[in-house]
């Protein structure tokens, strides 16, 4: 199946693996690169030293390309310049503002990378075209984790007529009537987050996987009390909690904000610059404004994703979006997304039928 988004990237479908702290690991992004998508590495939860060796074992495991997805506001902004000096063939970011994005841009342009913008308004994909983006991941509400407030079937085709470089949808697909549906939208791929982490080859415990099966488009959640910002999870104990306190412990965080700190090798400064940085992205909010609320959220938010990904899922959070709807099983990847796309062509061919009678 060729779109613009196989032949900007030298892919077979125009899939991609959403990056997704905890999730993606450099055996499921070489994983997905080898059976014909894009597999995409979530930088975020590396330091500079840990995301050089994960971008080198990728390397070790494919020669298909692959890309990293760089949260701007979080983690130390050395990161940019790792993945500039590994040459890493795509760049996704989100969560930037143009002092952040404008140098990235021109570091990856230097030796041929290519640049992948996440957006979830027209205002910041007219901006990212601008500044030199060679594609958009849009975002819709229905996503898992950080979305905008529009769902995709709406967002997709606004921001499709808003700009000329190709577009791949993102939140609330799954499947190849998702993948249908996005090409219907004017979009030419899609981005794939828990149907991808659902799979045989992904490093996530069974209890979390189970999960994906099991649960429907109805038991998620999304709030800003998670971390700070608009954050959709999995509705169990731990995440129901949390919307009724509204607050959090200082012991509770001073510890959550302990654990990232170590993990990330962040200073306190840091870890406080990077909380309120991402509390600025949403909805134009002051960086002054519950500045250690939005700090105390984050690191919590934050440590209680990890517990969950450890397979704790009675006291961690599981960011999960809608699509879990659409899991019914656990298959391996290849087989995954062969059986999308035949599936798509299936449904593209029944419309034109339809169409032509």
């Amino acid at each position: 199946m060729k779109t613009r988004m196989t032949e900007l990237f030298g892919i077979r479908y125009p899939i991609m693996l959403a990056g997704m702290n905890w999730l993606t690991t450099p055996k499921l992004v070489a994983s997905v690169s080898n059976a014909g998508a894009l597999g995409l590495l979530a930088g975020a939860q590396y330091n500079t030293d840990t995301l050089r060796e994960a971008i080198r074992e990728i390397r070790k495991l494919t020669d298909k390309p692959f890309g990293v997805n760089l949260a701007l506001s979080l983690g130390d902004p050395s990161l940019i310049d790792v993945v500039i000096g590994e040459k890493v063939p795509i760049v996704n970011y989100s969560l930037g503002r143009p002092p952040e994005i404008i140098p990235l841009i021109q570091g990856v342009h230097a030796y041929g990378g290519k640049i992948i913008g996440t957006v979830a308004t027209v205002k910041h994909a007219r901006r990212a075209e601008e500044i030199g983006v060679d594609a958009l991941a849009i975002t819709g509400y229905e996503a898992a984790a950080h979305s905008g407030n529009v769902g995709a079937v709406v967002l997709i085709p606004q921001i499709v007529e808003a700009v000329k470089i190709p577009c791949i949808a993102a939140g609330g697909f799954a499947d190849g009537k998702g993948l249908a549906a996005a090409l219907a939208l004017g979009a030419e791929g899609i981005s794939m987050g828990t149907r991808l982490a659902a799979t045989k080859e992904a490093e996530v415990p069974d209890t979390v996987k189970e999960i994906w099966v099991k649960a429907t488009e109805e038991d998620t959640i999304i709030d800003p009390a998670f971390d700070g910002i608009n954050c959709r999870v999995w509705r169990n104990k731990a995440a129901e909690n949390i919307l009724k306190k509204k607050a959090f412990p200082l012991f509770d965080a001073i510890s959550a904000g302990l654990l990232m700190k170590n993990t990330l090798k962040m200073s306190w400064r840091q870890l406080f610059k990077t909380a309120l940085k991402m509390r600025g992205q949403e909805a134009g909010i002051g960086r002054g404004k519950r500045g250690l609320s939005a700090t105390m959220r984050f690191a919590i938010g934050t440590s209680l994703f990890y517990k969950a990904m450890e397979g704790d899922i009675v006291n961690g959070i599981l960011l999960m979006g809608q699509t879990t709807g659409k899991i019914h099983d656990i298959p391996a990847i290849a087989e995954l997304l062969e059986r999308t796309v035949t599936e798509a062509k299936q449904v593209i061919a029944k419309l034109d039928k339809q169409i032509a009678n």
